[in-house]
């Protein structure tokens, strides 16, 4: 019989762990940037660009983001953009050569 540790092991992943990272944001591009603590970056899209401006920059940046969910936490942003801690982050589409 597997233990709980065991079973735990099995059905998490390192996808599923929500990590620290800075926010750059370009709102002209709907672009936004995560650089997590160990250097690597990753772009994303983002429909409510202006508002996640907004909140990161309230925060100076900090966020943690967990990859499954395409999720950013912007702890504190509640207080500035009306109770939305959460952005929904879709993958920057890939450029197509000619």
């Amino acid at each position: 019989m597997k233990n709980i540790q065991q079973l735990r092991t099995k059905t998490e992943s390192p996808r599923e762990q929500w990590v620290d990272v800075t926010v750059d944001i370009d709102p002209d591009h709907h672009m936004v940037r995560l650089m997590e603590s160990n250097g690597d970056i990753h772009e994303y899209m983002s429909s409510n660009v202006r508002a996640l401006a907004h909140a990161a920059a309230h925060n100076r940046g900090r966020a943690q983001w967990c990859e499954k969910y395409q999720q950013l936490l912007v702890p504190g942003a509640s207080n500035v953009s009306g109770g939305i801690p959460f952005y929904k982050l879709e993958p920057k589409p890939v450029a197509l050569s000619a």
